[in-house]
């Protein structure tokens, strides 16, 4: 995302896809505060390759010293100095002027703003009440306990303590919609999980694309395991691939002997590991899917070796 700083206040702002600068507390999105500013001064705006000023004031804005007129605009570069009305005003550096990312703006007081990038979870890491992610087709995503649901801007994130605004990046959108043969689906997606015999210690290998990933061991490694036998339950049934794997949420916590919300963090780990070892984790199906009061293990192409039984069990997805 591009910042700016004000050199005077040292108050620094991440840019929306549209920035509006002015007086105007209900318009603007940046406060200026020098009486010789208009109530809507001038934007700053993303138009797909470059970041740009334009000016719709009185009083015209400054780049670098050189007066920009009401209804120019001006390409801005890495360091150019933006004086808003005059030159005596604030003045503030370009300091960062990369492309647009989606936000979460906070709708409470004091939160902070959230830059979305590959996987957020509000309010914290530790209770992950809403995971936020890229889909397969390209969309930002709310997960929540209710199910999974398409952001668009303007949607409302988070609970009544702690909300924020999703605004989307049309720009990283549009970039996102080009790369979406590039996903790959869930049953181009292979999982392999290595047990011990007291079940204590699990690993996982991930295959994707004919490409090996070694997940190693893990604590959360035992919770997949768990969602992917009764994955493999259902297939084994015969039961459709939308009915298969389907666990009560209170009834896997009794299982695991864990509240939900240590459930809940162990996935955002899961998740988070997944992030840090693929270069391009979007394009991995979730592997954890819900709907209300269920949750299940995504893909159906498993295969669990050793565990209890001692038997390596293999199935595929009945479709």
């Amino acid at each position: 995302m591009a910042n700016i700083i004000n050199l005077n206040t040292e108050e620094q702002v991440t840019l929306m896809l549209q920035h509006l600068f002015g007086r105007h507390p209900n318009s603007s999105h940046t406060l200026l505060f020098s009486p010789d500013t208009s109530r809507i001064h001038a934007t700053i705006f993303w138009d797909g390759a470059m970041w740009v000023l334009q000016d719709s004031s009185s009083n015209g804005t400054y780049v670098n010293g050189k007066l920009i007129h009401r209804g120019s605009d001006q390409h801005l570069h890495l360091g150019d100095l933006i004086n808003f009305a005059s030159l005596s005003a604030d003045t503030w550096r370009i300091v960062d002027l990369s492309p647009p990312n989606s936000l979460l703006i906070p709708v409470t007081p004091g939160l902070p703003t959230v830059v979305l990038k590959d996987l957020a979870v509000l309010p914290n890491g530790e209770q992950p009440e809403n995971t936020l992610y890229i889909s397969a087709s390209g969309h930002w995503v709310c997960e929540s306990e209710s199910g999974v649901s398409v952001l668009k801007t303007g949607d409302l994130v988070g609970s009544q303590e702690q909300a924020w605004r999703f605004i989307e990046a049309s720009a990283t959108a549009e970039t996102l919609q080009n790369d979406v043969l590039e996903f790959a689906t869930v049953d181009q997606v292979s999982i392999q999980f290595m047990v011990s015999q007291n079940e204590e210690h699990v690993s996982m290998k991930l295959t994707m694309s004919e490409q090996e990933y070694d997940l190693g061991q893990r604590n959360h490694h035992y919770l997949l395991l768990i969602l992917a036998r009764k994955r493999l339950e259902d297939i084994a049934k015969g039961l459709r691939t939308s009915e298969q794997g389907w666990i009560d949420k209170e009834l896997l916590s009794k299982m695991l002997g864990q509240n939900e919300n240590h459930i809940n963090i162990q996935i955002y780990r899961f998740r988070k590991q997944i992030v840090k070892l693929l270069s391009n984790s979007s394009s991995l199906p979730q592997a954890i899917e819900r709907r209300t009061r269920e949750i299940r293990f995504a893909y159906g192409n498993v295969e669990i070796s050793g565990g209890v039984e001692l038997i390596t069990t293999k199935s595929k997805a009945v479709l």
